[in-house]
């Protein structure tokens, strides 16, 4: 099984011809692409703790690219057509799903995150990882195969971690995260040779 963990970066252009040279040069495990107006970098890990290993991926990113920034893991919100979009379902079908009035199931459709707007406007929004672990497990949907997701612990340590933060108590790999991004740190100022391209490196919307 392999985690995906989509990266937000900012302060880099995918547009820009010597990012994405630096990009195919140091930085090809990662996928890269950019999304309302986002640039987003898929890190692919199937480490036993892949908070630690993303941290240390981070370093990384700013070992190869000095002005970028790290910002945070990126949660896919999706809406209601996004989600029926994504699983070739129709709206109506998720509608209800997400009401509590199709099918109930042992667990109720993941709640959302949050509301945007106003009024008959509002629209909820959801996670895509939580929405696909339900769809696998309520209805044998597995549209990503082989694929996982952070939780959402793992999610706020990781971004914890990013912004320079303790991560919560009930959490106690603090130390273990901390002293791999002090080794990754040591190991990428002493090691300045290239990496080889390799087969991770996409761009969507830059110049190539």
């Amino acid at each position: 099984m392999e985690t995906h963990i989509p990266l937000i970066v900012r302060n880099i252009s995918l547009d820009d011809d010597a990012t994405i040279e630096q990009l195919a040069l140091s930085l090809s495990d990662f996928g890269w692409h950019e999304t309302g107006g986002q640039v987003i970098a898929t890190f692919y890990t199937s480490a036993a703790d892949p908070v630690a290993a993303a941290a240390a991926a981070a370093l990384s990113i700013k070992r190869a690219l000095p002005q970028a920034r790290v910002e945070r893991v990126d949660e896919q919100f999706v809406s209601l057509a996004d989600i029926a979009a994504r699983a070739g379902l129709t709206h109506e079908a998720v509608r209800l799903w997400a009401a509590g009035k199709r099918r109930a199931a042992s667990e109720p459709f993941p709640a959302p995150r949050a509301e945007v707007g106003q009024g008959r406007t509002a629209t909820k929004i959801w996670t895509w990882p939580e929405v696909l672990t339900w769809l696998k497990t309520h209805y044998c949907l597995d549209l990503e195969p082989d694929t996982a997701y952070l939780t959402p612990e793992q999610v706020t340590r990781l971004n914890a971690a990013l912004q320079g933060r303790p991560e919560p108590r009930w959490q106690p790999a603090t130390a273990g995260v901390a002293r791999t991004l002090a080794v990754m740190s040591t190991v990428l100022e002493e090691d300045a040779s290239p990496t080889p391209a390799a087969r991770r490196f996409t761009c969507t919307g830059g110049k190539r």
